[in-house]
């Protein structure tokens, strides 16, 4: 357990403040903020506050990881657990709590029943069952490259936005308009929009369906102004810790707004030069206006990460980007920044290649030696590129895990059907499923084997499919490892063999009852 004195002095200052205070701290990223936020809530633990009455919250779960770690500390006083939550989970956990109070003021058709959450999956497939039939009747979207799928999470977007932000989703069209700059004949597309997402919300409504953004309303619109709900709250977390309230949006800030008022104490941490999730609602300007409401603020600027090569390489790409001209009045500043060219010189590497492999070799062989020549680990590593194509994925990936580094990608934009888990489960359903008659090839079933079955290489995995997946009548059949000759066998190997019969045999006594609904089997 760490003593105030391992800290530094402006982050002492701030965690033995009196209990009663509430507190805005800013400052740049590796300053030490979270890690005084963290040791904050564990003062507050040793003088005296149960634990269950402290409540951080953060924008999304992964921000609260040290919070999460320090929390389960052994060492800690007995008696209760910290909550830490996110706005959208706290908007849930109050609906489900307080679900009597609000369900026939909130609109929704089924009184008596209790509500069903939504994922942004099961969402989806609520959005299409509702909406995709309106779309083909009407032949909404026309002209849109976007497929189903892609439209449908816009759709849904969209009234996650009008949440956040704090507006009607029956203004979702209006506001839209008045954003495009394009032709005015593509409004409709707009208005379609609003159609299908108002066809969807009442939809929700009617079933007691409660996505993200009417979680959201519930809890913003209904819950909040009920005085039990918020006597509920403020009673049972009188202790506040939020940590980067910039990436969090406008209803959050304004919920956190009225909640100072009465806070025993409260923590607000506020991370300069963020705002990174603006394009999921952030609001860093709403955000550095909640600083009014707190009794002391205090700035962080030390960073304990950043180097100065690298500080001095952020200012020279913040000049660049600024375009400032020799004729400005910061010329001076910039003319006298350039005796900090050899800092950066220091921290910035550039690289010409005349081909397109000696770019990838050369990237891959500088991250190899970072990690296995400097230690750094491969976790604090990140490749950008502008466009991720498939191709650059998989080269870029084969090479680092050829240098034993371990990778791995990621990209929003990549289809769920693309990823080799996804193909993996629609492969293993066709094979579980032999009465819907789909016969996947012998290469599906490769790949199905070795993202399935642990340690099985491409080249096992395709014997294995070669000789042991025969399609019959049209359905498709996995033959028994014991059937194979031995000299086989022991090229595949026994271990590997084994693992292949136990999902063989899972399969096969699956196939005679499955159950009707698929997302039951892909959760078996």
């Amino acid at each position: 357990m760490l003593k105030l004195s391992d800290y530094a002095s402006y982050q002492t200052e701030l965690i033995a403040l009196p209990l009663d205070r509430s507190v805005f701290l800013s400052g740049p990223a590796g300053s030490g903020k979270t890690t005084a936020g963290v040791a904050r809530m564990l003062h507050l633990l040793h003088e005296g506050v149960p634990a269950d009455r402290i409540l951080v919250l953060t924008p999304q779960r992964t921000l609260a990881v040290p919070y999460d770690t320090a929390r389960r500390d052994p060492g800690l006083p007995p008696g209760g657990q910290i909550s830490i939550a996110t706005m959208g989970g706290l908007a849930r956990r109050m609906v489900d709590l307080f679900w009597p109070l609000v369900v026939e003021e909130a609109g929704f058709g089924q009184p008596d029943a209790r509500p069903v959450f939504l994922t942004l999956e099961t969402a989806q497939y609520f959005m299409a069952r509702v909406v995709g039939a309106q779309i083909g009747e009407k032949d909404y979207f026309q002209g849109l490259t976007l497929d189903r799928n892609r439209l449908y999470s816009q759709i849904i977007d969209n009234l996650n936005k009008a949440a956040v932000v704090g507006f009607l989703c029956t203004q979702i069209a209006e506001r839209l308009k008045a954003a495009w700059v394009g032709e005015q004949s593509q409004t409709r597309v707009y208005d379609q929009a609003q159609e299908c997402a108002l066809l969807f919300r009442r939809y929700c409504l009617e079933h007691n369906l409660l996505d993200f953004s009417l979680q959201l309303e519930v809890f913003y619109r209904h819950l909040w102004p009920e005085p039990i709900c918020r006597h509920y709250l403020l009673s049972q977390y009188p202790h506040l810790i939020v940590d980067n309230v910039e990436e969090d949006t406008p209803v959050a800030h304004d919920l956190l707004r009225d909640w100072l008022h009465d806070a025993a104490s409260a923590l607000l941490i506020y991370d300069e030069g963020g705002g990174h999730r603006l394009f999921l609602g952030a609001d860093p300007e709403s955000a550095a206006s909640l600083a009014e409401g707190c009794d002391t603020r205090l700035t962080f600027t030390d960073s304990f990460v950043t180097t100065p090569g690298v500080e001095a390489f952020e200012q020279a790409l913040t000049r660049a980007l600024n375009q400032v001209s020799e004729g400005t009045p910061h010329a001076a500043a910039r003319r006298a920044a350039r005796a900090q060219a050899p800092q950066v010189r220091e921290v910035m590497h550039y690289g010409t290649h005349r081909y397109y492999p000696e770019m990838l070799d050369w990237v891959a062989e500088a991250i190899a030696g970072l990690v296995h020549n400097e230690g750094v680990p491969p976790s604090e590593i990140v490749v950008l590129a502008p466009f991720l194509t498939d191709v650059l994925r998989f080269s870029l990936v084969n090479r680092l895990e050829r240098l034993k580094v371990p990778v791995r990608s990621h990209r929003p934009s990549r289809a769920l059907r693309d990823e080799p888990a996804t193909q993996c489960l629609l492969t293993l359903a066709s094979l579980a499923y032999p009465a819907w008659g789909l016969c996947p090839t012998a290469y599906d079933v490769a790949y199905a084997l070795m993202a399935a079955i642990e340690e099985l290489d491409l080249v096992r995995a395709q014997l294995l499919a070669e000789i042991l997946y025969r399609p019959r009548e049209g359905q498709p059949r996995l033959e028994s490892f014991e059937g194979l000759k031995p000299e086989v066998q022991q090229r595949i190997t026994y271990m590997l063999g084994g693992r292949y019969e136990v999902l063989r045999r899972w399969l096969e006594a699956y196939a005679v009852e499955p159950v009707a609904e698929l997302d039951l089997f892909l959760s078996r």
